[in-house]
Protein backbone atom coordinates (compact mmCIF):
# COMPACT_ATOMS: atom_id res chain seq x y z
CA UNK A 1 0.00 0.00 0.00
CA UNK A 2 2.47 2.21 0.90
CA UNK A 3 4.51 1.91 -2.10
CA UNK A 4 1.36 2.43 -4.20
CA UNK A 5 0.55 5.93 -2.60
CA UNK A 6 4.31 6.90 -2.73
CA UNK A 7 3.85 6.36 -6.67
CA UNK A 8 0.54 8.20 -6.64
CA UNK A 9 2.81 10.83 -5.06
CA UNK A 10 5.47 10.73 -7.40
CA UNK A 11 2.68 10.97 -10.43
CA UNK A 12 1.82 14.07 -8.91
CA UNK A 13 4.36 15.73 -7.82
CA UNK A 14 7.29 15.35 -10.37
CA UNK A 15 5.18 17.45 -13.28
CA UNK A 16 4.29 20.32 -10.57
CA UNK A 17 8.25 20.39 -10.22
CA UNK A 18 8.77 20.66 -13.82
CA UNK A 19 6.46 23.49 -14.01
CA UNK A 20 7.90 25.39 -11.55
CA UNK A 21 11.93 24.66 -11.26
CA UNK A 22 11.77 23.95 -15.27
CA UNK A 23 13.42 20.51 -14.84
CA UNK A 24 12.82 17.77 -17.51
CA UNK A 25 12.32 14.50 -15.08
CA UNK A 26 11.45 12.05 -16.81
CA UNK A 27 9.38 9.37 -15.17
CA UNK A 28 10.27 6.76 -17.54
CA UNK A 29 13.65 6.15 -16.95
CA UNK A 30 12.20 4.63 -13.78
CA UNK A 31 10.70 1.99 -15.63
CA UNK A 32 14.06 -0.44 -16.45
CA UNK A 33 14.61 -4.26 -15.02
CA UNK A 34 16.89 -2.70 -12.67
CA UNK A 35 15.13 -0.01 -11.12
CA UNK A 36 12.20 -2.47 -10.64
CA UNK A 37 14.64 -5.22 -9.21
CA UNK A 38 16.02 -2.87 -6.58
CA UNK A 39 12.15 -1.58 -5.84
CA UNK A 40 10.79 -5.29 -5.27
CA UNK A 41 14.17 -5.92 -2.83
CA UNK A 42 13.99 -2.88 -1.16
CA UNK A 43 10.24 -3.36 -0.70
CA UNK A 44 10.70 -7.27 0.66
CA UNK A 45 13.50 -6.23 2.70
CA UNK A 46 11.59 -3.24 4.33
CA UNK A 47 8.12 -5.62 4.72
CA UNK A 48 10.41 -8.48 6.56
CA UNK A 49 12.29 -5.74 8.53
CA UNK A 50 9.22 -4.07 10.09
CA UNK A 51 7.55 -7.49 10.82
CA UNK A 52 10.61 -8.69 12.55
CA UNK A 53 11.47 -6.05 14.52
CA UNK A 54 8.04 -5.96 16.61
CA UNK A 55 8.46 -9.82 17.13
CA UNK A 56 11.56 -9.66 18.12
CA UNK A 57 10.90 -7.02 20.37
CA UNK A 58 7.67 -8.66 21.70
CA UNK A 59 9.23 -11.99 22.24
CA UNK A 60 12.05 -10.13 24.73
CA UNK A 61 9.39 -9.25 27.20
CA UNK A 62 8.79 -11.06 30.32
CA UNK A 63 5.54 -11.84 30.82
CA UNK A 64 5.52 -11.14 34.71
CA UNK A 65 6.65 -7.67 33.83
CA UNK A 66 4.38 -7.47 31.17
CA UNK A 67 1.45 -8.64 33.13
CA UNK A 68 2.23 -5.94 35.97
CA UNK A 69 2.58 -3.34 34.05
CA UNK A 70 6.59 -3.40 33.64
CA UNK A 71 6.11 -3.28 29.18
CA UNK A 72 6.06 0.61 29.13
CA UNK A 73 9.42 0.80 31.00
CA UNK A 74 11.29 -1.72 29.69
CA UNK A 75 10.34 -0.09 26.05
CA UNK A 76 13.53 1.91 27.11
CA UNK A 77 15.89 3.85 26.17
CA UNK A 78 14.19 7.16 26.48
CA UNK A 79 17.53 8.81 25.33
CA UNK A 80 17.79 7.10 21.91
CA UNK A 81 13.97 8.55 21.26
CA UNK A 82 15.46 11.90 22.48
CA UNK A 83 18.52 11.49 20.45
CA UNK A 84 16.91 11.26 17.03
CA UNK A 85 14.69 14.48 17.94
CA UNK A 86 16.89 16.87 18.78
CA UNK A 87 18.62 15.12 15.49
CA UNK A 88 15.29 16.46 14.03
CA UNK A 89 15.40 19.57 15.39
CA UNK A 90 18.69 20.46 14.59
CA UNK A 91 18.25 19.67 10.89
CA UNK A 92 15.00 22.13 11.22
CA UNK A 93 16.77 24.52 12.42
CA UNK A 94 19.60 24.78 9.74
CA UNK A 95 16.80 23.94 6.98
CA UNK A 96 14.33 27.21 8.29
CA UNK A 97 17.67 29.46 8.85
CA UNK A 98 19.08 28.10 5.18
CA UNK A 99 16.02 29.16 3.57
CA UNK A 100 15.55 32.30 5.40
CA UNK A 101 18.85 33.48 4.26
CA UNK A 102 18.22 32.65 0.36
CA UNK A 103 14.74 34.57 0.68
CA UNK A 104 16.48 37.41 2.41
CA UNK A 105 19.59 37.51 -0.52
CA UNK A 106 16.98 37.08 -3.18
CA UNK A 107 14.94 39.70 -1.73
CA UNK A 108 17.93 42.03 -1.71
CA UNK A 109 18.48 41.06 -5.44
CA UNK A 110 15.46 42.39 -6.63
CA UNK A 111 14.74 45.79 -5.15
CA UNK A 112 18.62 46.66 -5.78
CA UNK A 113 19.01 49.68 -7.82
CA UNK A 114 20.83 48.07 -10.42
CA UNK A 115 22.02 51.95 -11.87
CA UNK A 116 19.92 51.78 -15.03
CA UNK A 117 16.71 51.63 -15.54
CA UNK A 118 15.41 47.65 -16.44
CA UNK A 119 11.24 48.17 -15.96
CA UNK A 120 9.51 47.60 -19.56
CA UNK A 121 12.62 47.23 -21.71
CA UNK A 122 12.97 44.46 -24.49
CA UNK A 123 16.15 43.22 -26.48
CA UNK A 124 16.36 41.20 -29.23
CA UNK A 125 19.09 40.00 -32.08
CA UNK A 126 19.35 41.43 -35.44
CA UNK A 127 20.53 39.33 -37.72
CA UNK A 128 22.82 40.83 -41.00
CA UNK A 129 19.29 40.86 -43.12
CA UNK A 130 18.13 42.99 -40.89
CA UNK A 131 21.03 45.34 -39.38
CA UNK A 132 20.73 47.17 -43.08
CA UNK A 133 16.76 47.81 -42.37
CA UNK A 134 17.53 48.84 -38.49
CA UNK A 135 17.13 52.55 -39.74
CA UNK A 136 13.90 52.18 -41.23
CA UNK A 137 12.89 49.55 -38.75
CA UNK A 138 13.61 52.80 -35.70
CA UNK A 139 11.85 55.21 -37.24
CA UNK A 140 8.80 53.25 -38.12
CA UNK A 141 8.95 51.93 -34.36
CA UNK A 142 9.18 55.72 -32.96
CA UNK A 143 5.91 56.47 -34.87
CA UNK A 144 3.92 54.80 -31.69
CA UNK A 145 3.72 56.57 -28.60
CA UNK A 146 3.52 53.17 -26.86
CA UNK A 147 7.60 53.35 -28.07
CA UNK A 148 9.58 55.49 -25.24
CA UNK A 149 13.10 55.34 -26.86
CA UNK A 150 15.35 52.81 -29.04
CA UNK A 151 18.64 52.19 -28.70
CA UNK A 152 21.14 49.47 -29.96
CA UNK A 153 24.51 48.04 -28.63
CA UNK A 154 26.73 45.37 -29.17
CA UNK A 155 25.49 43.81 -25.71
CA UNK A 156 22.84 44.60 -23.03
CA UNK A 157 22.71 44.16 -18.91
CA UNK A 158 23.01 40.39 -18.41
CA UNK A 159 24.88 39.69 -21.18
CA UNK A 160 28.81 39.14 -21.19
CA UNK A 161 31.50 41.86 -23.29
CA UNK A 162 34.24 41.57 -25.21
CA UNK A 163 37.70 42.57 -24.12
CA UNK A 164 40.79 43.54 -26.17
CA UNK A 165 44.22 44.84 -25.36
CA UNK A 166 44.47 48.91 -25.87
CA UNK A 167 46.99 51.57 -25.45
CA UNK A 168 45.44 54.51 -22.99
CA UNK A 169 46.63 57.45 -21.67
CA UNK A 170 48.21 57.97 -18.10
CA UNK A 171 48.41 60.80 -15.80
CA UNK A 172 51.73 61.77 -16.81
CA UNK A 173 50.51 61.51 -20.67
CA UNK A 174 52.54 58.50 -21.11
CA UNK A 175 50.16 55.77 -22.96
CA UNK A 176 50.26 52.15 -21.16
CA UNK A 177 48.67 48.92 -22.23
CA UNK A 178 45.73 47.40 -21.02
CA UNK A 179 43.23 44.82 -20.89
CA UNK A 180 39.76 47.01 -21.45
CA UNK A 181 36.24 45.66 -21.43
CA UNK A 182 34.64 47.24 -24.29
CA UNK A 183 30.39 47.77 -25.50
CA UNK A 184 29.64 48.98 -28.52
CA UNK A 185 26.65 51.95 -28.39
CA UNK A 186 24.57 54.18 -30.63
CA UNK A 187 23.74 57.71 -29.45
CA UNK A 188 20.79 56.94 -27.66
CA UNK A 189 21.77 53.66 -25.38
CA UNK A 190 22.62 55.63 -22.17
CA UNK A 191 19.49 57.76 -22.87
CA UNK A 192 17.59 54.46 -23.26
CA UNK A 193 18.46 52.94 -20.35
CA UNK A 194 18.81 56.31 -18.20
CA UNK A 195 22.19 55.45 -17.23
CA UNK A 196 23.48 58.97 -15.68
CA UNK A 197 26.34 61.07 -16.94
CA UNK A 198 28.42 62.07 -13.97
CA UNK A 199 31.37 64.04 -15.62
CA UNK A 200 31.44 65.23 -19.25
CA UNK A 201 28.94 64.42 -21.41
CA UNK A 202 26.66 62.00 -23.54
CA UNK A 203 27.38 61.17 -27.10
CA UNK A 204 25.74 63.78 -29.63
CA UNK A 205 24.90 64.25 -33.39
CA UNK A 206 25.95 68.10 -32.59
CA UNK A 207 29.84 67.08 -32.96
CA UNK A 208 30.51 65.40 -36.13
CA UNK A 209 33.56 63.70 -34.83
CA UNK A 210 31.99 62.02 -31.82
CA UNK A 211 31.21 58.44 -34.11
CA UNK A 212 35.10 58.63 -34.62
CA UNK A 213 36.98 60.23 -32.07
CA UNK A 214 34.89 59.62 -29.03
CA UNK A 215 34.84 57.18 -25.92
CA UNK A 216 32.82 57.03 -22.59
CA UNK A 217 33.96 55.30 -19.86
CA UNK A 218 32.40 54.22 -16.51
CA UNK A 219 33.61 55.06 -12.82
CA UNK A 220 35.26 52.39 -12.69
CA UNK A 221 37.47 52.79 -15.78
CA UNK A 222 38.41 56.48 -14.20
CA UNK A 223 39.18 54.88 -11.05
CA UNK A 224 41.29 52.10 -12.07
CA UNK A 225 43.64 54.32 -14.46
CA UNK A 226 43.47 56.60 -11.15
CA UNK A 227 42.84 59.36 -13.65
CA UNK A 228 42.72 63.56 -12.33
CA UNK A 229 40.65 64.20 -14.65
CA UNK A 230 39.08 61.61 -17.39
CA UNK A 231 38.02 64.06 -19.54
CA UNK A 232 40.33 64.48 -22.51
CA UNK A 233 42.38 60.99 -21.67
CA UNK A 234 43.14 59.17 -24.93
CA UNK A 235 42.92 55.57 -26.26
CA UNK A 236 44.48 53.73 -29.40
CA UNK A 237 42.61 50.77 -30.03
CA UNK A 238 45.73 49.71 -32.36
CA UNK A 239 43.97 50.69 -35.59
CA UNK A 240 45.89 54.37 -35.49
CA UNK A 241 42.84 55.89 -34.52
CA UNK A 242 42.59 58.36 -31.70
CA UNK A 243 39.91 58.67 -29.35
CA UNK A 244 39.44 61.01 -26.56
CA UNK A 245 36.80 60.13 -23.26
CA UNK A 246 33.95 63.08 -23.76
CA UNK A 247 32.06 61.79 -20.50
CA UNK A 248 32.34 59.59 -17.43
CA UNK A 249 28.63 57.00 -16.48
CA UNK A 250 27.76 56.36 -13.04
CA UNK A 251 28.95 52.85 -12.55
CA UNK A 252 25.89 50.05 -13.25
CA UNK A 253 25.74 46.30 -13.21
CA UNK A 254 25.94 45.04 -16.35
CA UNK A 255 26.01 41.41 -15.07
CA UNK A 256 24.63 39.87 -11.98
CA UNK A 257 25.64 40.50 -8.27
CA UNK A 258 27.72 37.90 -8.41
CA UNK A 259 30.02 39.86 -10.27
CA UNK A 260 31.82 43.26 -9.31
CA UNK A 261 30.78 45.93 -11.52
CA UNK A 262 34.07 46.07 -13.64
CA UNK A 263 35.82 48.71 -15.90
CA UNK A 264 34.02 49.28 -19.41
CA UNK A 265 34.92 51.66 -22.09
CA UNK A 266 31.97 52.46 -24.71
CA UNK A 267 32.72 53.18 -28.01
CA UNK A 268 30.19 54.93 -30.71
CA UNK A 269 28.60 52.79 -33.47
CA UNK A 270 25.42 52.97 -35.55
CA UNK A 271 24.47 49.60 -36.75
CA UNK A 272 25.16 46.95 -33.48
CA UNK A 273 23.53 43.22 -33.07
CA UNK A 274 21.33 44.34 -30.69
CA UNK A 275 18.11 46.44 -30.43
CA UNK A 276 17.08 48.07 -26.87
CA UNK A 277 13.24 49.23 -26.83
CA UNK A 278 11.74 51.43 -23.86
CA UNK A 279 7.99 50.38 -23.96
CA UNK A 280 4.94 52.02 -22.46
CA UNK A 281 1.66 52.67 -22.40
CA UNK A 282 -0.41 49.40 -22.52
CA UNK A 283 2.41 46.85 -22.95
CA UNK A 284 0.72 44.14 -25.24
CA UNK A 285 -0.63 46.67 -27.70
CA UNK A 286 3.08 48.39 -27.80
CA UNK A 287 4.48 44.64 -27.77
CA UNK A 288 2.36 43.70 -30.80
CA UNK A 289 3.23 46.69 -32.79
CA UNK A 290 6.54 46.21 -32.77
CA UNK A 291 6.29 42.79 -34.04
CA UNK A 292 4.29 44.14 -36.76
CA UNK A 293 6.73 46.71 -37.47
CA UNK A 294 9.25 43.71 -37.39
CA UNK A 295 7.10 41.84 -39.88
CA UNK A 296 6.71 44.60 -41.96
CA UNK A 297 10.58 44.86 -43.04
CA UNK A 298 11.19 40.88 -42.46
CA UNK A 299 8.75 38.62 -42.88
CA UNK A 300 10.23 35.23 -43.07
CA UNK A 301 12.64 36.18 -39.47
CA UNK A 302 10.36 35.95 -36.15
CA UNK A 303 10.92 38.21 -34.17
CA UNK A 304 12.18 36.69 -30.51
CA UNK A 305 12.76 39.06 -27.92
CA UNK A 306 13.32 39.35 -23.92
CA UNK A 307 12.59 41.60 -21.21
CA UNK A 308 15.97 42.52 -19.48
CA UNK A 309 14.69 42.27 -16.28
CA UNK A 310 14.00 38.85 -16.89
CA UNK A 311 16.82 37.78 -18.31
CA UNK A 312 18.62 39.85 -15.85
CA UNK A 313 16.99 37.59 -13.47
CA UNK A 314 18.06 34.00 -15.17
CA UNK A 315 21.68 34.64 -13.46
CA UNK A 316 20.07 33.72 -10.36
CA UNK A 317 17.77 30.29 -11.21
CA UNK A 318 20.21 28.31 -9.02
CA UNK A 319 20.12 30.16 -6.28
CA UNK A 320 16.19 30.74 -6.49
CA UNK A 321 16.25 26.59 -7.18
CA UNK A 322 18.19 25.99 -3.70
CA UNK A 323 15.83 28.20 -1.72
CA UNK A 324 12.86 26.31 -3.14
CA UNK A 325 14.81 23.13 -2.27
CA UNK A 326 15.85 24.16 1.05
CA UNK A 327 11.83 25.30 1.63
CA UNK A 328 10.91 21.53 0.34
CA UNK A 329 13.10 19.80 2.73
CA UNK A 330 12.19 22.51 5.56
CA UNK A 331 8.37 21.73 5.19
CA UNK A 332 9.34 18.19 4.97
CA UNK A 333 11.52 18.58 8.28
CA UNK A 334 9.07 20.16 10.48
CA UNK A 335 6.30 17.53 9.48
CA UNK A 336 8.84 14.54 10.42
CA UNK A 337 9.97 16.38 13.45
CA UNK A 338 6.48 16.90 14.77
CA UNK A 339 5.65 13.54 14.50
CA UNK A 340 8.34 12.16 16.40
CA UNK A 341 7.86 15.28 18.93
CA UNK A 342 4.00 14.04 19.10
CA UNK A 343 5.24 9.77 19.19
CA UNK A 344 7.95 10.90 21.72
CA UNK A 345 5.66 13.08 23.93
CA UNK A 346 2.95 10.67 24.44
CA UNK A 347 5.44 8.23 25.17
CA UNK A 348 6.72 9.87 28.35
CA UNK A 349 3.49 11.55 29.57
CA UNK A 350 2.09 7.10 29.53
CA UNK A 351 5.26 6.35 30.90
CA UNK A 352 4.91 9.57 33.84
CA UNK A 353 1.44 9.40 34.48
CA UNK A 354 2.05 7.40 37.80
CA UNK A 355 4.77 10.15 38.66
CA UNK A 356 2.03 12.99 37.53
CA UNK A 357 -0.51 11.34 39.80
CA UNK A 358 1.20 10.99 42.56
CA UNK A 359 2.57 14.58 42.24
CA UNK A 360 -0.88 15.90 41.76
CA UNK A 361 -1.98 13.87 45.11
CA UNK A 362 0.60 15.84 46.69
CA UNK A 363 -0.68 19.12 45.59
CA UNK A 364 1.08 19.83 42.19
CA UNK A 365 -0.72 22.58 40.18
CA UNK A 366 -1.69 21.28 36.52
CA UNK A 367 0.31 24.30 35.72
CA UNK A 368 3.74 23.22 37.29
CA UNK A 369 3.20 19.76 35.78
CA UNK A 370 3.05 20.86 32.72
CA UNK A 371 6.11 23.27 32.76
CA UNK A 372 8.05 20.14 34.38
CA UNK A 373 7.32 18.31 31.34
CA UNK A 374 7.42 21.01 28.62
CA UNK A 375 10.78 22.13 29.92
CA UNK A 376 13.00 18.51 28.87
CA UNK A 377 11.72 19.32 25.28
CA UNK A 378 12.81 22.79 25.50
CA UNK A 379 16.09 21.73 26.22
CA UNK A 380 16.17 19.41 23.56
CA UNK A 381 15.32 22.10 21.45
CA UNK A 382 18.26 24.50 22.30
CA UNK A 383 20.68 21.49 22.17
CA UNK A 384 19.75 21.13 18.55
CA UNK A 385 19.76 24.54 17.70
CA UNK A 386 23.94 24.79 18.94
CA UNK A 387 25.33 22.70 15.87
CA UNK A 388 22.54 23.50 13.90
CA UNK A 389 23.29 27.85 14.36
CA UNK A 390 26.85 26.90 13.86
CA UNK A 391 26.70 24.75 10.47
CA UNK A 392 24.14 26.89 9.02
CA UNK A 393 26.17 30.31 9.92
CA UNK A 394 29.33 28.68 7.78
CA UNK A 395 27.34 27.55 5.47
CA UNK A 396 25.08 30.50 4.21
CA UNK A 397 28.30 32.30 4.89
CA UNK A 398 30.14 30.20 2.40
CA UNK A 399 27.13 30.82 0.02
CA UNK A 400 26.73 34.51 0.54
CA UNK A 401 30.54 35.17 -0.39
CA UNK A 402 29.50 33.90 -4.08
CA UNK A 403 27.84 37.45 -4.32
CA UNK A 404 30.05 40.75 -4.70
CA UNK A 405 26.94 42.36 -3.32
CA UNK A 406 25.11 40.70 -0.65
CA UNK A 407 23.19 41.02 2.45
CA UNK A 408 24.52 40.72 5.81
CA UNK A 409 23.37 37.41 7.96
CA UNK A 410 20.79 38.76 9.89
CA UNK A 411 21.35 36.82 13.24
CA UNK A 412 17.27 37.95 14.05
CA UNK A 413 16.42 35.10 11.81
CA UNK A 414 18.61 32.91 14.28
CA UNK A 415 16.03 34.23 16.79
CA UNK A 416 12.96 34.31 14.64
CA UNK A 417 13.80 30.52 13.68
CA UNK A 418 14.43 29.74 17.34
CA UNK A 419 10.93 31.12 19.38
CA UNK A 420 9.15 29.51 15.74
CA UNK A 421 10.64 25.83 16.93
CA UNK A 422 10.41 26.46 20.38
CA UNK A 423 6.41 27.94 19.67
CA UNK A 424 5.79 24.31 18.01
CA UNK A 425 7.21 22.18 20.68
CA UNK A 426 5.50 23.95 23.33
CA UNK A 427 2.33 23.25 21.80
CA UNK A 428 3.12 20.00 20.84
CA UNK A 429 4.22 18.77 23.94
CA UNK A 430 1.94 21.24 25.84
CA UNK A 431 -0.92 19.19 24.84
CA UNK A 432 0.22 16.02 25.83
CA UNK A 433 1.69 17.39 29.07
CA UNK A 434 -2.05 18.80 29.83
CA UNK A 435 -3.53 15.70 29.11
CA UNK A 436 -1.85 13.93 31.03
CA UNK A 437 -1.78 16.49 34.22
CA UNK A 438 -5.83 16.59 34.20
CA UNK A 439 -6.34 13.15 34.32
CA UNK A 440 -7.70 11.78 37.39
CA UNK A 441 -5.09 10.26 40.01
CA UNK A 442 -7.44 7.52 40.74
CA UNK A 443 -7.42 6.40 37.07
CA UNK A 444 -3.95 5.71 37.15
CA UNK A 445 -3.64 4.44 40.78
CA UNK A 446 -6.48 1.87 41.02
CA UNK A 447 -4.39 -0.98 40.40
CA UNK A 448 -1.21 0.05 42.59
Amino acid sequence: LSLLIGLAILLVVVPLINQQLGTNLDLSLLITPKIIIIVIGLLVFTGVLSGAYPAFYLSSFSPVNAIKGGAASSAGKVWIRRALVTIQFSVSIFMLISTMIIYDQMQFVRSRDLGFDQQHIITFGMTGVARPKWKLIRSRLMQSPGVLKVGTASTVPGRGYPKNMMSIEQNDGAMGDYGVNFIMVDFEYFNTFDIKIVQGRDFSYDFATDSTTSVIVNEAMAKRLAWDNPIGKKFNWGDGTIRRVIGVVKDFHHQSLHNPIEPIAFFPRFNNGRAIIKVGGTITETLKYVEATWNEFLPNIPLEYTFIDQSFLEAYEEDQLRGILFLGFAILMIVVTNLGLLGLSSFIAEQRKKEISIRKILGAEVRGLITLQVKAFVWLVLIGALPAFFIGNMTMSTWLQSFEYRVNVNFELYAIVLLIVLLITVLVTGYHAYRAAVTNPAENLKYE
